[in-house]
Protein backbone atom coordinates (compact mmCIF):
# COMPACT_ATOMS: atom_id res chain seq x y z
CA UNK A 1 0.00 0.00 0.00
CA UNK A 2 1.55 3.15 -0.87
CA UNK A 3 -0.29 6.57 0.96
CA UNK A 4 -0.35 9.37 -1.28
CA UNK A 5 -1.05 13.24 -0.88
CA UNK A 6 -3.46 14.32 -3.52
CA UNK A 7 -1.94 17.12 -6.12
CA UNK A 8 -3.85 18.22 -9.59
CA UNK A 9 -1.95 15.28 -11.65
CA UNK A 10 -4.57 13.38 -10.18
CA UNK A 11 -7.31 15.27 -10.91
CA UNK A 12 -8.74 12.32 -13.25
CA UNK A 13 -7.96 9.54 -10.35
CA UNK A 14 -10.48 11.83 -8.27
CA UNK A 15 -13.00 11.84 -10.64
CA UNK A 16 -12.92 8.30 -11.13
CA UNK A 17 -13.24 7.30 -7.28
CA UNK A 18 -16.73 7.10 -7.03
CA UNK A 19 -18.36 6.02 -3.68
CA UNK A 20 -21.72 3.94 -3.47
CA UNK A 21 -24.97 5.84 -1.73
CA UNK A 22 -24.24 3.41 1.05
CA UNK A 23 -20.43 4.41 1.34
CA UNK A 24 -21.81 8.57 1.15
CA UNK A 25 -24.20 7.64 4.19
CA UNK A 26 -21.00 7.77 6.24
CA UNK A 27 -17.93 9.73 4.58
CA UNK A 28 -18.47 13.15 2.03
CA UNK A 29 -17.36 11.99 -1.38
CA UNK A 30 -13.52 12.46 -2.51
CA UNK A 31 -14.55 14.80 -4.83
CA UNK A 32 -16.49 17.38 -2.41
CA UNK A 33 -13.61 16.96 0.18
CA UNK A 34 -10.81 17.89 -1.94
CA UNK A 35 -12.69 20.92 -2.52
CA UNK A 36 -12.95 21.59 1.36
CA UNK A 37 -9.55 20.93 1.14
CA UNK A 38 -8.66 23.29 -0.89
CA UNK A 39 -10.39 26.43 1.40
CA UNK A 40 -8.77 24.94 4.51
CA UNK A 41 -4.69 24.67 4.42
CA UNK A 42 -5.60 21.86 7.80
CA UNK A 43 -6.96 19.31 5.45
CA UNK A 44 -4.92 17.01 3.15
CA UNK A 45 -6.59 14.70 1.10
CA UNK A 46 -4.57 11.36 0.76
CA UNK A 47 -5.00 8.44 -1.71
CA UNK A 48 -3.92 5.04 -0.84
CA UNK A 49 -2.17 3.07 -4.05
CA UNK A 50 -2.16 -0.61 -4.89
CA UNK A 51 0.28 -0.62 -7.83
CA UNK A 52 -1.26 1.67 -10.03
CA UNK A 53 -4.40 1.94 -8.32
CA UNK A 54 -6.25 4.23 -6.55
CA UNK A 55 -8.41 1.64 -3.71
CA UNK A 56 -8.13 3.97 -0.46
CA UNK A 57 -9.01 7.66 0.34
CA UNK A 58 -9.17 9.66 3.46
CA UNK A 59 -8.31 13.22 4.60
CA UNK A 60 -5.97 14.10 7.42
CA UNK A 61 -6.68 17.27 8.91
CA UNK A 62 -4.31 18.73 11.91
CA UNK A 63 -7.17 21.37 12.71
CA UNK A 64 -9.77 19.30 13.32
CA UNK A 65 -13.23 20.84 14.77
CA UNK A 66 -13.55 17.62 17.18
CA UNK A 67 -9.49 17.72 18.26
CA UNK A 68 -10.48 18.73 21.67
CA UNK A 69 -12.81 15.50 22.40
CA UNK A 70 -9.83 13.46 22.29
CA UNK A 71 -8.01 14.29 24.81
CA UNK A 72 -4.58 14.51 23.09
CA UNK A 73 -2.20 16.34 22.57
CA UNK A 74 -0.15 16.34 19.20
CA UNK A 75 -2.83 14.75 17.06
CA UNK A 76 -4.31 14.41 13.33
CA UNK A 77 -7.96 14.04 12.35
CA UNK A 78 -8.90 11.30 9.94
CA UNK A 79 -11.87 12.44 7.71
CA UNK A 80 -13.57 10.17 5.36
CA UNK A 81 -12.07 7.15 5.10
CA UNK A 82 -13.38 4.87 2.31
CA UNK A 83 -12.21 2.21 0.05
CA UNK A 84 -13.30 2.32 -3.68
CA UNK A 85 -16.40 0.34 -4.32
CA UNK A 86 -14.54 -2.02 -6.89
CA UNK A 87 -11.79 -2.66 -3.97
CA UNK A 88 -14.22 -3.43 -0.99
CA UNK A 89 -13.47 -6.62 1.49
CA UNK A 90 -9.98 -7.32 -0.31
CA UNK A 91 -8.23 -6.13 2.75
CA UNK A 92 -7.46 -2.64 1.37
CA UNK A 93 -8.49 -0.78 4.61
CA UNK A 94 -6.65 -2.55 6.83
CA UNK A 95 -3.14 -1.98 4.55
CA UNK A 96 -4.08 1.80 4.69
CA UNK A 97 -4.39 1.59 7.98
CA UNK A 98 -1.45 -0.12 8.89
CA UNK A 99 0.61 1.83 6.56
CA UNK A 100 -0.62 5.23 8.25
CA UNK A 101 1.16 5.62 11.36
CA UNK A 102 4.61 5.10 9.13
CA UNK A 103 3.29 7.56 6.47
CA UNK A 104 2.30 10.54 9.52
CA UNK A 105 5.61 10.20 10.98
CA UNK A 106 7.35 11.01 7.61
CA UNK A 107 5.06 14.11 6.81
CA UNK A 108 4.10 15.24 10.46
CA UNK A 109 7.20 14.70 12.94
CA UNK A 110 5.29 16.33 15.54
CA UNK A 111 1.97 14.17 15.49
CA UNK A 112 1.47 11.57 18.51
CA UNK A 113 -2.12 10.45 18.11
CA UNK A 114 -4.30 9.56 15.15
CA UNK A 115 -7.71 9.92 15.57
CA UNK A 116 -11.40 9.77 14.37
CA UNK A 117 -14.95 9.27 14.93
CA UNK A 118 -16.92 5.83 14.24
CA UNK A 119 -20.39 6.51 13.33
CA UNK A 120 -22.65 4.08 15.54
CA UNK A 121 -24.34 2.92 12.38
CA UNK A 122 -21.33 1.61 10.91
CA UNK A 123 -20.42 -1.24 12.94
CA UNK A 124 -17.93 -2.74 10.30
CA UNK A 125 -15.57 0.46 10.56
CA UNK A 126 -15.56 0.23 14.53
CA UNK A 127 -14.54 -3.43 14.43
CA UNK A 128 -11.62 -2.57 11.58
CA UNK A 129 -10.35 0.10 14.06
CA UNK A 130 -10.89 -1.93 17.15
CA UNK A 131 -9.01 -4.76 15.01
CA UNK A 132 -5.76 -2.03 13.90
CA UNK A 133 -5.18 -0.91 17.58
CA UNK A 134 -7.44 2.29 18.01
CA UNK A 135 -9.07 2.54 21.27
CA UNK A 136 -12.68 3.08 21.75
CA UNK A 137 -13.05 6.13 23.53
CA UNK A 138 -16.46 8.72 24.36
CA UNK A 139 -19.75 8.09 23.07
CA UNK A 140 -19.88 11.83 20.43
CA UNK A 141 -22.49 13.45 18.18
CA UNK A 142 -20.55 12.87 15.01
CA UNK A 143 -20.92 14.93 12.09
CA UNK A 144 -23.96 12.85 10.76
CA UNK A 145 -24.72 10.21 13.51
CA UNK A 146 -23.89 9.23 16.88
CA UNK A 147 -20.94 8.26 17.23
CA UNK A 148 -17.81 6.85 19.07
CA UNK A 149 -13.97 8.66 19.46
CA UNK A 150 -11.43 6.76 18.65
CA UNK A 151 -7.43 7.04 19.08
CA UNK A 152 -4.16 5.61 18.06
CA UNK A 153 -0.60 6.59 18.89
CA UNK A 154 1.15 7.02 15.96
CA UNK A 155 4.78 6.81 17.46
CA UNK A 156 6.32 4.49 19.56
CA UNK A 157 8.13 5.14 23.11
CA UNK A 158 11.35 6.50 22.85
CA UNK A 159 12.36 4.44 26.17
CA UNK A 160 14.28 1.27 25.39
CA UNK A 161 13.81 -1.44 28.10
CA UNK A 162 15.84 -4.26 28.78
CA UNK A 163 16.19 -7.31 31.28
Amino acid sequence: MQLEFYDETMSQTLQSFQLTDEQLRFVKSPQLNVKEAEKMPSRKPVFGFDRENAVVFFVLDTDSEYKEKFNVCHSIYIRSFAVAPDYARQGYATAALKALPDFVRTHYAEIEYITLIVDEPNPGAKELYLKEGFELGDAIQGPRYPGYTMKKRSKTSDLTYTT
